[in-house]
Order: C-alpha cells, then structure tokens, then sequence
C-alpha cells in the first residue's frame, strides 16, 4: 500500500509539471505567432520597397536595352518578379540588376547634361556670344596699366624689408641650424 500512496503524489507532480509545460508552451506559441506577424509586415514594406525599384529603375533600364528577342526581355521580369515575390532581397542577381540599373541611370543623366552644356556651348560660337570678335570683346578693351619708373630691385627690397604677406622670414633657431649643417664645396 505503500507503493500505492507514493505514486499518488508523483503522478500529480507529472501532471502539474504537464500542465505548465503545456502554459508554457502555450504562450511561447503566442509570442511566436506575434513575432511572425511583425515580420510579415516588414517583409510585405520589404516586397513594397523592391516592387518600386522593380517598377521604376530595373523596368526602364530594361526599356533602354537593345535586345533581339522581346521573349528574353519577358522571361528576365518573369525571373525579377518572382525573387520580388520572394522577398529575396540578398538574392545576388537581385543586387547586380540594382547596381547596373542605377548605373545606367547615373550615365543617362551625365550624358543628358553634357549634350545640354554642349548644346549651349554651341549656341554661343555659332550664333551667340562669341559669333565674331566685336562680340567677344564687346566693345570695352581693358586698358593696360601705365608701367612703373621705379626700379623693380628697389620694390623688391622693399617688399622684403615690410614683411608683407607674401614674404617669409625663418626663426632664429632655423638659422643658426642650416648655418651648422652648410659645409663650402672643396
């Protein structure tokens, strides 16, 4: 009877122990579907944000590309579209097609500005501001200033005697170093 009466208590301390495995795991399931959740919408603004880039930048460089078959070009955004369904953003294609579609952009832009700094420059030669020499002169020449009389040895001296801006003089230690380190050619 014995043995019947201490299983007793050992049975129940399995079933309370059962039961808050089960509380347990209960609210770890909770906190898992809650946590899923929260990546579900970050990976929903994730799929948003690649679909944009997708749309804008990777279709319009695609437009821009001279491709024999049409079908290539339909079988490439079939592939895009699904690593966008996918969310998978690390996907190395996925990476290359954004950094070569950004590129391209980045050189469309540069040479749409060059064409257009070119074009003005032509504007102005051709039939602009420098068509002929009265133009480029427009009409006023600047006029020399009168030579000075001084001798130039003079101001010279001078200048280095004000210690203007333009002139140095180096410190005493200085000096007296380079005087040390001079030896006469023999």
């Amino acid at each position: 009877m014995t043995d019947k009466t201490e299983s007793q208590p050992d049975l129940s301390s399995v079933l309370n122990h059962v039961n808050s495995l089960e509380k347990e795991k209960q609210t770890l399931q909770e906190y898992l579907n809650k946590q899923n959740e929260k990546l579900e919408k970050l990976t929903a603004a994730k799929r948003e944000e690649m679909k944009k880039q997708l749309d804008t930048m990777i279709t319009e460089w695609l437009k821009d590309i001279d491709v024999n078959d049409e079908k290539q070009k339909e079988e490439f955004m079939n592939g895009m579209q699904k690593i966008v369904k996918e969310t998978k953003e690390e996907s190395p294609v996925w990476q290359v097609m954004c950094q070569a579609s950004a590129t391209h952009r980045r050189n469309v832009n540069a040479l749409q500005k060059i064409t257009e700094d070119y074009n003005a420059l032509k504007t102005k030669v051709e039939g602009g501001t420098f068509a002929s020499e009265e133009s480029r002169i427009s009409g006023v020449k600047r006029i020399q200033p009168e030579p000075s009389q001084s001798n130039v040895w003079d101001e010279f001296e001078e200048m280095c005697k004000g210690g203007g801006a333009t002139s140095y003089v180096p410190d005493e230690k200085v000096i007296r170093g380079m005087r040390s380190e001079w030896t006469p050619l023999r």
